[in-house]
């Protein structure tokens, strides 16, 4: 019965991945490590009070390097089959882009029967967007350092329209049927397409996130499991294939994924469905869990971008609620 599971899956997932489907927002190679960067919909999903740190160096070696932090607390509300999820994320891009995001979640978990419940969660954020104009160099600063020899300012006309920062805020949702033996998901982030653009009277709209995710759980043997795993991304034109498994002997675990297009070898955007390979090992109990990835670029960065250092670790609290 584990094998015609797992052939099932594994049917279901290479053909999920012959769809056209890359993103924008951030991509985390850990993508189960805290699940409630994922959808609301895991908010208090195990019955656990839980914290989740997440850190990300992206391309260290390029000057176009990324780096994403988050933090967030879990809170089960067994009592009224419920839970909520608190989340603070900042991402740094090109040393002066910066997004700083907190979001706050809830989900009610519907029991469909012993080991079936079906979770409903939404979550709405507030964000801080900022960038620092001074880095910047404009095309008559380029002309005043081949003539004098110095930049000095600008007299272009578009300096004054930029803004420095910009609030707005962002609404997501997502649906998650959990059994003991395999889950199922769907999300959407970025419902009311906000307007994130740092030009004065512009709009840069972002485009909604559609996610799928699935997984099994096959158990081997005490202590043993094998867990495949797929999500699938869509935001705007960009389009998105996560798929690997972990592989569990307590405490340790192994993982491995690729990222990219795998059936999409022959198409114009081939060069860039070939991302990543990604490798994890980290040590899990009942208390806590820690994780280390990298990401080996295949794509036509190469490996000379360094790839990507991925860091999680989650804890579990002592809380109890009761009533």
């Amino acid at each position: 019965a584990m094998w015609t599971r797992l052939s099932i899956f594994f049917c279901l997932l290479f053909s999920l991945s012959a769809l056209p489907l890359s993103a924008q927002d951030p991509q985390l190679s850990q993508n189960f490590a805290n699940p409630l960067l994922n959808s609301p919909a895991f908010a208090g999903l195990q019955d656990q009070n839980k914290v989740y740190l997440t850190h990300r160096n992206q391309w260290p070696n390029q000057s176009a390097n990324y780096q994403y932090s988050a933090a967030a607390l879990e809170l089960s509300l067994g009592k009224i089959n419920s839970g909520m999820g608190l989340l603070i994320s900042s991402d740094k891009q090109f040393s002066s882009l910066q997004t700083t995001a907190v979001s706050l979640q809830y989900a009610y978990h519907a029991n469909l029967n012993e080991k079936t419940l079906l979770s409903m969660g939404i979550q709405g954020s507030g964000v801080f967007r900022s960038l620092d104009y001074s880095h910047l160099t404009y095309g008559d600063q380029l002309g005043s350092f081949l003539i004098n020899g110095t930049l000095g300012s600008t007299l272009d006309p578009t300096a004054s329209l930029f803004a420095n920062n910009v609030i707005y805020g962002d609404l997501g949702a997502g649906l998650l049927l959990n059994h003991s033996s395999y889950w199922l998901g769907a999300s959407v982030h970025h419902i009311n397409r906000p307007n994130q653009s740092l030009i004065q009277n512009s709009d840069d709209l972002i485009a909604p996130k559609y996610a799928l995710q699935g997984g099994l759980s096959l158990a081997i043997s005490e202590g043993k499991s094998i867990k495949p795993v797929i999500y699938l991304k869509n935001q705007g034109a960009f389009n998105q294939v996560d798929l690997g498994t972990y592989i569990q002997f307590d405490p340790l675990v192994l993982g491995f994924w690729y990222r990219g297009l795998p059936l999409n070898k022959y198409s114009a955007e081939s060069s860039f469905s070939r991302e990543s390979l990604i490798g994890l090992i980290g040590i899990q109990n009942n208390r806590y869990s820690f994780g280390y990835s990298y990401d080996f670029t295949v794509s036509g960065l190469g490996v000379g971008s360094g790839g990507a250092h991925e860091l999680s670790f989650s804890y579990v609290l002592n809380w109890d609620f009761g009533q």
